[in-house]
Parts: structure tokens; C-alpha cells; sequence
């Protein structure tokens, strides 16, 4: 956000990433024979799923300002960390 780009550019770009570590992913499981049939059922309707929740984020974040992306951005990333921290705490004691 601090470089500029566009609230549609980060996501892009973050989506763009996650599809191909997806692919590279889907790859290596099946070279190794993770993959079963079960398997590929359930990420069939998730990626169902995930379609579903793109359009309905695309139509969210056009409705969206800058300053509202910004500010619920840093809260998740906060929200993220503060469960984080929770966790290693929890797994310390």
C-alpha cells in the first residue's frame, strides 16, 4: 500500500501468487501420489467455493474507498498477529 498500488493491484497481485504456488502445489502432491480421489472431490468444491467468494469480494472491494481498505487491512493484519502471539503463548505453557 505504501508503494502505491491500487487496492485491485494488491489483490491481483497476491491472487496471481497463490494461484501459482496452487498449481505447483496440486503438481507436486500428485507426483508423490497424495492425491486421491476424495481429495480432488473436495478441492474441486472449493475452488467452486473460492470462485463464488472472488465475485462476491470483487463487487465488496469496488464498493469499497482506498481508506476503508486500508484501515481494514491493517486490522487483519493486527487481528492476524495478536492470534498468532495466542497461539505460540498457549503452546509455551
Amino acid at each position: 500500500m505504501n508503494t502505491g498500488l491500487k487496492k485491485e493491484d494488491l489483490i491481483a497481485t497476491k491472487t496471481a501468487n497463490s494461484f501459482f504456488v496452487g498449481i505447483a502445489q496440486i503438481g507436486s502432491y500428485t507426483f508423490f501420489g497424495i492425491l486421491t480421489a476424495q481429495l480432488w472431490i473436495y478441492g474441486l468444491v472449493l475452488g467452486l467455493g473460492a470462485i463464488a467468494g472472488n465475485v462476491i469480494g470483487k463487487r465488496f472491494l469496488a464498493g469499497m474507498s482506498v481508506k476503508q481498505f486500508r484501515v481494514m487491512l491493517i486490522l487483519l493484519m493486527v487481528v492476524s498477529g495478536l492470534v498468532m502471539i495466542v497461539q505460540n503463548i498457549e503452546w509455551w505453557l
